[in-house]
């Protein structure tokens, strides 16, 4: 649909591509979809004003984030558009483990390293446990700014459109391809925050985009086992082996 190519508010820059691709046929509409996105590069010491998402045709999102900056608060709001905000960024796709292993992110796009990425949801109070490990396995702490210490922690549970939440955790063989930087969104005690993640790497269309979950959570669920999770569809990064003389150390 016309809304899901975010055809509205198209910027200049990218306003004679869009006319080509909108009369595209389905094998143009293929080589778009295993195009490379764009870097989402920050303003210096402003926040970002344009989403940071992009949309189902490959190019970014033309809105503008969907919160005006807050200089009550010294906070800059999630950068996304009301759409992406809700749905999630177009160049990532939520699958089910091939394998029973719930479900899963892939990279719809090749997605450049430092590729842009919020974590988001409602935020939560701890209480006064400050180590306290929500039952919900999907929750992470937030540390706005300035002075980033924990201020609760974000629930993306009853948000679709933070689709970083399936986002697996790799396994022996694997590494990590996605990783939490130092960007906050939202605003100490707010309702609602984000925290920033970004391309370790430069991740291919299809590949899943994995992270690592901390030792502490598996050390709470030691009923769970760690696997790869990588398969011929939707692989994940293999940690490399290192080779000693003629011989491989695993």
């Amino acid at each position: 649909s016309t809304s899901d190519k975010c055809s509205s508010h198209v910027t200049s820059d990218t306003r004679a591509a869009w006319r080509y691709f909108q009369g595209a046929d389905i094998t143009v509409m293929t080589i778009i979809r295993t195009s490379t996105c764009s870097l989402q590069k920050k303003p210096h010491g402003k926040p970002d004003r344009q989403c940071i998402a992009h949309c189902s045709n490959g190019f970014r999102c033309p809105r503008a984030v969907q919160t005006s900056f807050s200089t009550r608060h010294k906070a800059c709001p999630v950068p996304y558009c009301e759409r992406h905000l809700k749905f999630g960024d177009d160049a990532l796709k939520v699958y089910q483990h091939p394998k029973g292993f719930g479900k899963i992110l892939v990279a719809r796009f090749n997605l450049p390293k430092g590729y842009r990425m919020v974590y988001h949801g409602l935020r939560q109070t701890t209480g006064t446990d400050p180590h306290l490990d929500p039952d919900e396995d999907r929750t992470l702490w937030f540390y706005p700014a300035p002075g980033f210490e924990v201020n609760g922690y974000l629930d993306p549970s009853p948000c679709p459109g933070s689709v970083l939440q399936f986002a697996a955790n790799g396994g022996p063989q694997e590494v990590a391809n996605i990783r939490q930087n130092d960007r906050s969104f939202g605003h100490r005690n707010g309702s609602y925050g984000g925290m920033e993640y970004e391309a370790s790497m430069s991740i291919p269309a299809g590949t899943q985009l994995v992270h690592n979950y901390g030792s502490e959570w598996w050390k709470d669920r030691p009923e769970l086992k760690r696997s790869n999770v990588g398969t011929d569809r939707f692989p994940a990064p293999k940690r490399k082996v290192r080779k000693m003389g003629k011989e491989t150390q695993r």
